[in-house]
């Protein structure tokens, strides 16, 4: 499609070197294909220059040491005809081999120059023979001692033997040192082409890319326009293929979560399965959720999710709260102007956060609140907060629905008069805490208590004189025990305690702190004072006295009447 964009036209002419891209290519290609072949070429042949090089100084090496060693073994064997020191005597022995290795490892690194190895083999010859002279010499000195050594010896002959000697070694290092130059002019002029070279197809491959890249950049440059013209396109049909995705997404999960809050079964569930629905809704945020007070005073936190953007107040009063106080979500987008929700961190800025809050209520009637945070979108069509919104009109009925039948079933296992378990709960908890504690292997007790008299008390006072003896009783019992035991009104004026874990000894400290409890108190009806007021208590322990809830029940039971039997108000049995 042909036009013009800002005046300039959207096509440009090819490049006249465009011709010219695929030969120079390849030109480029083969000068660094042969600068990797002449460098590989090049440090081989380096490396051979090197080893070439380091013999020679090897062999310079070695002519020192024969020479050094020659002269040491000469100068210990004549200290030692002077003296006669045992010092030199050992010296002269332990230098002998000396020159001896030094000369043989000579004539081994020459063996590859056909010129300096019989150079090497004379001087090798030599020092042999002037090792011999010297061993005659100290031989002599062994057998006949240093006066026979010194008359025997020969300096003029030693001086022209040393004469040879040196004339030998200058031999061998004027030509080793000539060799070395030569290997390291050698050297030198390999280097120097090979760097040349390298240079050369250096700056020849660059100038190349240069000009390729020149022309390719003005051959891009029309079809980058295109790419981008075309790329902003893409995204904005992208965009919104992904907001109607996202939007579909949205709806099901809500229908999702409306499923499955169905199914929630306690507060923790319903609280557990709305953190990850949100964090699917809207990802990246936070938030808790409070729920109003039995005092109705105050919102309390019971639950949060995300790492939180903006803390929130775990207590709250409806006026810090727009959204409470207005009864309608309160929604305060990032970057933008609104009313700030006391509640809310005031420390953290709302440039780039945006917070909602959503009373919960089900049938007009306040619950809590749910309150969320997450980084703005910057969406001004943005939906997440009417998503959520719809969520929490679900999350209020559920919740409702879940604290309703929390308060049924504590009131189907509460008792109504004394605020204890009923006896339903008495034998599941029974036999729930039996079990525990013959895994643990630990003891368990139950105690009966039954209020002495109470029928005649019942008959004197009236039946509502009889329930608040009976409510207070069953507050003093809740309130003499651990909060691990359990305390349960077994029927009329009988009470049952489950202590887990206590033997029979504690079991009828227990029951007797709890007697005499019961003995102290006063129950004013109708501001008369009633009483005084007895109890009678039976105490079975398992595993002696029996190894089943309805055993144990029965053992406690008979004890208690035993306890009425004898007098009343007393425990039995009697601690051993």
């Amino acid at each position: 499609m042909a036009g013009y964009l800002h005046g300039q036209p959207m096509t440009e002419p090819p490049s006249r070197f465009r011709r010219l891209r695929a030969p120079a290519f390849w030109a480029c290609l083969a000068l660094v294909i042969g600068m990797g072949l002449a460098a590989i070429a090049g440090v081989r042949a380096l490396q051979r220059s090197n080893a070439a090089i380091e013999q020679s100084y090897r062999t310079l090496g070695l002519i020192e040491t024969v020479e050094r060693a020659l002269r040491a073994t000469e100068s210990n064997a004549r200290a030692y005809r002077l003296s006669g020191d045992e010092g030199h005597r050992e010296r002269y022995l332990e230098s002998v081999p000396r020159v001896v290795e030094a000369a043989e490892a000579l004539v081994a690194d020459t063996a590859g120059d056909p010129d300096q190895r019989p150079r090497a083999q004379r001087l090798q010859a030599l020092a042999e023979a002037r090792l011999g002279q010297m061993q005659s010499l100290f031989d002599l000195q062994e057998r006949s001692g240093s006066e026979a050594a010194r008359a025997a010896s020969d300096p003029s002959g030693v001086l022209a033997r040393w004469g040879q000697i040196e004339a030998s070694e200058r031999s061998l290092r004027n030509h080793e040192t000539s060799v070395l130059r030569s290997r390291q002019a050698s050297s030198a002029q390999r280097t120097g082409w090979l760097v040349a070279f390298i240079v050369a197809g250096t700056l020849t491959s660059v100038a190349l890319l240069v000009a390729l890249t020149t022309s390719l950049t003005r051959e891009n440059r029309r079809a980058r326009r295109l790419q981008r013209e075309a790329r902003e396109a893409i995204e904005a049909m992208r965009a919104s293929n992904a907001q109607r995705d996202r939007l579909s997404e949205q709806r099901h999960e809500l229908s999702r979560y409306s499923s499955l809050l169905q199914s929630c079964g306690n507060r923790d569930e319903i609280m557990q399965l709305t953190a990850a629905t949100i964090g699917r809704l809207v990802p990246g945020s936070s938030g808790q959720c409070y729920l109003l007070r039995a005092s109705r005073d105050f919102y309390e936190s019971v639950a949060s999710f995300g790492d939180q953007v903006v803390s929130s107040a775990d207590l709250l009063q409806a006026q810090e709260c727009w959204a409470l106080r207005r009864g309608q979500p309160h929604y305060l987008a990032g970057g933008r102007q609104g009313m700030r929700c006391a509640h809310l961190d005031p420390d953290v800025r709302l440039d780039e956060v945006s917070s909602l809050c959503l009373p919960l209520a089900a049938q007009g009637t306040p619950v809590g609140l749910l309150q969320v945070s997450a980084p703005a979108s910057g969406d001004p069509d943005d939906g997440d907060a009417a998503i959520v919104a719809m969520l929490a009109e679900q999350l209020g009925l559920a919740l409702a629905n879940t604290q309703l039948r929390e308060t049924l079933q504590l009131q189907s296992l509460r008792d109504p008069l004394t605020g204890l378990f009923n006896r339903r709960y008495l034998e599941e908890a029974l036999s729930r805490e039996l079990h525990r504690c013959e895994r643990r292997g630990q003891p368990l007790s139950v105690l009966m208590l039954d209020v002495d008299h109470f029928k005649r008390f019942n008959d004197t006072h009236g039946h509502a004189a009889g329930d608040a003896l009976l409510a207070q009783v069953g507050r003093t019992i809740a309130a003499s025990i651990r909060a691990e035991d359990l305390a349960c009104r077994y029927g009329g004026e009988e009470f049952t305690v489950i202590l887990p874990e206590t033997d029979a000894a504690t079991a009828h400290a227990r029951a007797d702190a709890i007697r005499q409890a019961l003995e102290t108190l006063t129950v004013v009806h109708l501001r008369q004072p009633l009483g005084p007021i007895t109890a009678s208590l039976g105490v079975a322990t398992w595993p002696g006295d029996g190894g089943t809830p309805d055993v144990l029940l029965q053992v406690a039971d008979a004890w208690l009447y035993r306890a009425k039997a004898e007098g009343r108000n007393r425990v039995l049995p009697a601690p051993k």
